[in-house]
């Protein structure tokens, strides 16, 4: 998910006024909305959690499916320029409602005794997500290939969603 978002976050303007043409003042709303949407998802996402309407893996898979896709439709640029702006800006949504899903996923999946080295090893990763993704999204910005990114963050998005799947499972296996 951290991939995801760093692509957005670093390189998601720059992508926008390639795609469907944007004035930069524009384009840059993308960001905030993306951020405002992602904080209402994790306030939708841990009432969902709370409340047990699902599995915290079937929440993260529906909700990073769901920004995905709008993710996927913003790279085509077939909506115009603000629709595109409006897609990812709503995705956003998916990721924060992802957010506590993951987050009470890690809680169950870590054994007794192992919170700390468990924590470490998931938070390193998100650092590690973000150091990687840049070179790599910014190398395709460089290439002239600005749809990549938002395909990319997509992408990364299903992964994570499958990693949450197996995660998941696993849990499951564990408790019976």
């Amino acid at each position: 998910i951290t991939f995801s978002n760093s692509a957005i976050q670093n390189f998601a303007t720059p992508a926008l006024q390639a795609i469907v043409g944007l004035k930069l003042t524009v384009a840059a709303t993308a960001l905030t909305g993306y951020l405002v949407f992602s904080a209402i998802g994790q306030l939708a996402g841990g009432f969902a959690i709370s409340r047990q309407w699902a599995d915290p893996e079937r929440i993260i898979a529906g909700a990073l499916s769901g920004s995905a896709l709008l993710l996927f439709i913003a790279a085509s640029g077939i909506s115009g320029g603000t629709a595109t702006l409006l897609l990812v800006m709503v995705a956003g949504l998916g990721t924060g409602v992802a957010g506590p899903s993951r987050d009470l996923l890690i809680k169950r999946a870590t054994p007794a005794g192992a919170t700390g080295r468990v924590y470490g090893m998931v938070y390193s990763g998100l650092d590690a997500g973000l150091a990687v993704s840049a070179p790599i999204f910014g190398w395709m910005m460089d290439h002239d290939l600005p749809r990549s990114i938002f395909i990319g963050a997509g992408a990364a998005m299903l992964i994570s969603m499958l990693i949450g799947l197996r995660v998941g499972r696993f849990v499951k296996q564990q408790s019976a």
